[in-house]
């Protein structure tokens, strides 16, 4: 299956800086190999600020399963409920995603 990147995205429904963003998004994936330490989720919000993305995918996140907010970003958890802190897949999103979507 080819794709055909050069085609412009829908604008129907959308306002000019919605349209203007959404074909700017930044999308990235990180094994982080664990978030549960000390510090780590301040660690993750600097790197991503500094490389401006928008939604991360995250595994090995080691956390339990919920929703966590924190500055200007949203963390979807879904890991294990046992104490031993295993496994786990995380997606990070701006709040900016949030409102758009």
């Amino acid at each position: 299956m080819v794709t055909n990147f050069s085609k412009e995205p829908r604008k129907e429904g959308i306002t000019v800086d919605e349209w203007i963003w959404k074909r700017n998004m930044k999308i990235g994936t990180w094994n982080v190999r664990s978030l549960f330490w000390s510090g780590a989720l301040k660690m993750l919000y600097n790197e991503l600020s500094n490389l401006d993305i928008d939604v991360v995918a995250l595994q090995e996140t080691r956390l339990k399963s919920g929703i966590e907010k924190f500055h200007n970003f949203t963390l979807f958890n879904s890991g294990s409920e046992s104490k031993k802190h295993e496994f786990g897949c995380s997606f990070l999103c701006k709040w900016r995603i949030l409102k758009i979507c």
